[in-house]
């Protein structure tokens, strides 16, 4: 099995696991959420596995700024953007 089945198969056992337990009015408002979002055309304008990336410069947990450019000399960066706490896919 690919890490890529097995992170589809986690995140459907998660969603499962969230439409379980959640309200139904959770679940729906989640729903057309995401639902909107799909149809927003957000993915066309997305970047795509083999496009570089803009340069930008954003505080790191510390609160230092960082600019991507100066990291990637180091090497090969990964990218996450955390909505905290209160986020159930986030956490």
């Amino acid at each position: 099995m690919t890490t890529q089945n097995t992170l589809s198969a986690q995140l459907k056992d998660y969603q499962n696991g969230f439409k379980q337990n959640a309200s139904q009015d959770v679940v729906e408002v989640m729903g057309q959420a995401t639902e909107a979002l799909a149809n927003s055309g957000i993915v066309d304008n997305s970047l795509k596995v083999g496009d570089t990336a803009p340069d930008f410069e954003l505080p790191d947990p510390t609160g230092k700024s960082v600019k991507l450019s100066e990291l990637l000399k180091n090497g090969p960066v990964e990218i996450k953007f955390y909505r905290g706490q209160r986020c159930h896919y986030s956490n």
